[in-house]
This record gives C-alpha cells, structure tokens and sequence, in this order.
C-alpha cells in the first residue's frame, strides 16, 4: 500500500513539475473576492409558544473567498505532507493541486458551472485557518444571460445568494426554535438580510 501511495505521488509530482516554469492562474471562470454588508434584516424572535415579528440591526456581514485568493498559511494545510513535499513546497504548484482538486468545474453551450471555487465565511472566522474552507464552499453559475452563486448547500438552515449582474444578495437562517433548548432560550431567531456585494481586496 506504502509503494502504490510513493508511486501516486511521485507521478503526481511529476506531473505537475512540468508546469512549474509558469506561475499559477485559475482557471476558474472568476477571481475576485467580495465583500457583502446587509442593507435590511429582519426576521422572527421566540418564546415558547409565540414568534414575533422583528426588525433587527442590519449588521450581517459575510466575505465571499475565490479559491485563488485563500492565504497560504491554509493552502498549505489543504493537502497533505507528502504531496507538500513531493511538490517541493512550492506554492504555485500547491495552489494548482489544490484547485484541482477542490474545484469541479463543468462547461456547458451557454454557460459554465463550478463548485467549490468560493468560500464564504463570516468576519470573525479566521481566513487563516484551513478549518474555515471545510464546510464553506458555494456553487456559482455563469452565463451570457447573468451569473449568479449559491452558498451553504449543505446547511439546510442557512442560503445566500449572491447575483454578481446587480451585486444584490439575500441570505436566510431558519433559526433553531424547533431544537430541544433549556434555561428559558428559545432558540435562534430566524432571520432574513438584504443587501449589496463589493469587490475586496486585501
């Protein structure tokens, strides 16, 4: 099993040492990060047998990440040891395994879909830290028509959508009030944002 994982990354290795005389670049059909600030929230507050209809403070914030943008620091926690040093630490060979692998790309008469080229994240969780990219990833869909992203498909509570055309997004959490809950808390508010997108950059 040791020499078929030796062979697997020396080949790897191999293989992508032929492009090592280039530096990185997605291929992604985008690169940019953004930075989206709510405009209006609102939702429904609990108690245990009643949900009050609320306006809230509009100060949800979340950054959307490209895949060619995440900080080195975890690039190089998203594969493992030996493929590290197989590629020689190299970063713009670890940023092209990385995106290989974590990027599903599909195209299409018309348009081009992708998954796992985005991440989003809220201002208090470290971009720093590979944890933040492991449950995070967004879908994205361009065509000549629009192009638009999806993010926490894997959170049946929680959407975002993002359309890059108008720069407009909504997000929704369906809070927690239907979780068992102790000491006279009800669980989470569900809540609705509205609000705009803007390039960032660091």
């Amino acid at each position: 099993m040791r020499t078929k994982l030796a062979v697997a990354t020396l080949s790897l290795a191999s293989v992508l040492a032929l492009k090592a005389s280039a530096e990185y670049e997605t291929k992604s059909v985008f690169s940019d990060d953004y930075k989206c600030t709510a405009d209006e929230k609102g939702g429904f507050s609990h108690t245990s047998t009643e949900h009050e209809l609320v306006l809230f403070q509009p100060n949800e914030e979340f950054l959307l990440m490209h895949i060619s943008n995440i900080p080195k620091e975890a690039i190089m926690e998203m594969k493992s040891k030996s493929i590290i040093e197989a590629l020689n630490n190299d970063e713009d060979l670890i940023r092209e395994e990385v995106e290989r692998s974590y990027m599903k790309q599909e195209i299409y008469s018309g348009f081009t879909s992708e998954e796992g080229s985005y991440y989003i994240r809220v201002p208090d969780q470290d971009p720093k830290s590979v944890t933040t990219y492991m449950s995070s990833d967004c879908s994205i869909l361009k065509s000549t028509e629009n192009s638009s992203m999806s993010c926490y498909t894997n959170d049946d509570r929680k959407t975002f959508n993002f359309i890059f055309d108008t720069g407009r997004f909504s997000y929704s959490y369906s809070g927690s009030w239907d979780r068992i809950h102790e000491n006279e808390y009800f669980g989470d508010s569900a809540v609705l944002a509205f609000g705009t997108c803007k390039k960032y950059f660091r």
